[in-house]
């Protein structure tokens, strides 16, 4: 026996020394047999596994469906605007349980709509959209498609998610006339010298008659609650994970379900965000900025076209908000201008010089006597930005809100640091001072994607501070992000920029962020 193995060895060891030149080799007196493989070996009765792909999870068609109807015109007409040619709109509605959260029982009816052209592929699956309480996402939807956001469906259908009790789903009636009145004009023609008393008081009756219509669930309507019912379609479509696109609250939406449930998301785009657990104080601050800055751009761009506000535009926009502060009667209050230029700058229906030229035509003719043009984007702002629905979501959303007395204080300083929009913005926070406290949310962790980032320069509905913050956020839950900033005036890049849905496209496509920051012109 130990002449064979010898004359082994001595076989083995000649045909090294040949093949050694050629290929290299290792002597065999030096390898421990314990160890020695052979890369073609399979043990027997052990199962070949495939290692799981890298990269995020598809995107991935739904295996059951939704009853849709087609609403192109409804959804249209709704938003105000013409049809994009060649789009298909189709709605439909499920229900979610009320307040899983919490262990409550009953359920809520959430709308949806669907947008496909003939280009969309039959087995795509579907972008999710949502604007959380900016405003309703169908409402929002038709607007991105008449820009760029029809090229997206040329590799995915979008499908539109309302939040509770707003646009399509079951709609939230709570206020009377007398108290939304009142708090759009934030208790202006009331009598007395404290005008943060007076929208309390309004504030309150307010917040009894809400709670009192959505007893028992007046903690459901939260980002939480909203994660949730993204979370219920995603079940309904049996689909492993949701390609979620959030604009602004929408933003936190998209965070928050994709904190709660990082495995459940294929892909992650968060628009013009509002950071997460950011105060009620602080975010009214970033967007009292970002209303000041689009002020700024929006006088600039009125000179550069010789608009009808003449050579100040700024300047005629703070006389004519002061006239409207100094009524003591009736009339418009200086909070309604404020809105309707705010709107107007945050969801223009034109391009820039159309929008610049609509808004200055409005308040010129306003200074003159003729309120005619202004009422009319008074009467679109509220429409978009002040129903019972969204009072009771952004409430609900609203976390360590400041005192009464603290409001009084931000009234003086916010005036002399944010001249034309300051006082309005403090006195914004009286609405929700009443509303049950809710939970803070929770930040994310383990994010389980990379994040596409978008911002706008002057975005007069959530301002810019979001962006850098969300930033933060993705990077301590231990994931990337790029940013796509657009140095614009609105309220989402990816709606009024076309420069901005090449990345995301490219990222919808392989989950792979673009190598560098994107920065798109005005």
């Amino acid at each position: 026996m130990s002449r064979r193995i010898t004359s082994a060895t001595i076989l083995v060891s000649l045909a090294c020394s040949v093949t050694m030149v050629l290929a290299g080799c290792v002597p065999i007196l030096g390898a421990d047999p314990r160890f020695a493989t052979y890369s073609g070996a399979k043990p027997q009765g052990v199962a070949t596994t495939t290692p799981p792909p890298s990269g995020p999870p598809p995107i991935a068609a739904p295996k059951n469906d939704l009853s849709w109807r087609d609403c192109t015109s409804q959804v249209y007409g709704n938003a105000a605007i013409p049809a994009a040619p060649g789009i298909k709109l189709e709605c439909a509605s499920f229900d979610s349980d009320l307040d899983p959260l919490n262990g409550g029982s009953g359920s809520i009816t959430i709308g949806v709509v669907r947008a496909r052209s003939g280009q969309t592929p039959r087995d795509a699956g579907p972008l999710v959209f949502t604007t959380g309480s900016d405003l309703p996402s169908s409402t929002q939807l038709p607007v991105w498609l008449s820009h760029a956001g029809s090229d997206i469906l040329r590799s995915h259908p979008i499908v539109a998610v309302d939040r509770r009790g707003m646009g399509m789903s079951t709609p939230i009636d709570c206020r009377d006339h007398f108290q939304r009145d009142e708090m759009r004009d934030q208790s202006q023609f009331q009598t007395g010298d404290d005008p943060v008393a007076n929208l309390s008081a309004i504030s309150n009756e307010a917040t009894t008659s809400c709670t009192d219509v959505i007893a028992p669930a007046d903690s459901a309507y939260d980002n939480g609650h909203a994660a949730s019912d993204l979370e219920r379609l995603r079940n309904l479509w049996d689909v492993p994970a949701l390609a979620l696109v959030g604009i602004g609250n929408g933003a936190q939406v998209a965070l928050t379900y994709a904190g709660s449930r990082p495995d459940k998301v294929a892909r992650l785009i968060l628009d013009s965000p509002v950071a997460l657990g950011v105060s009620a104080e602080a975010k009214a601050e970033q967007q009292v900025k970002g209303q000041q800055a689009a002020l700024d751009a929006f006088a600039a761009q009125c000179v550069a076209i010789n608009c009808a506000l003449g050579p100040d535009p700024k300047g005629a926009v703070s006389a004519l908000l002061s006239t409207a502060r100094s009524l003591r009667g009736s009339g418009t209050s200086v909070a309604s201008i404020a809105n309707a230029i705010t709107a107007t700058l945050g969801f223009p229906t034109a391009d820039r010089i159309g929008t610049t030229t609509t808004l200055a035509n409005a308040l010129a003719a306003a200074r003159g006597g003729d309120m005619n043009q202004l009422s009319n984007l008074i009467n679109r702002a509220d429409g978009l930005q002040d129903t019972d629905g969204q009072f009771v979501n952004s409430c609900s959303d609203a976390v360590n809100r400041p005192t009464p007395d603290r409001v009084r204080e931000l009234v003086v300083a916010w005036a002399k640091l944010y001249p034309q929009f300051g006082t309005i913005a403090a006195l914004n926070l009286v609405k929700c001072v009443h509303w049950p406290t809710g939970s803070s949310p929770q930040l994310p962790k383990d994010l389980k994607v990379d994040v596409l980032l978008m911002g706008v320069q002057d975005d007069p509905i959530v301002g810019v501070d979001g962006v850098a913050q969300t930033a933060a956020t993705v990077i301590n839950a231990n994931a990337a992000s790029k940013r796509v900033m657009w140095q614009g005036i609105g309220h989402g890049a990816s709606i009024y920029s076309s420069c901005t849905v090449p990345p995301l496209v490219g990222y919808l496509t392989d989950g792979k962020l673009p190598g560098t920051d994107t920065y798109c012109p005005a």
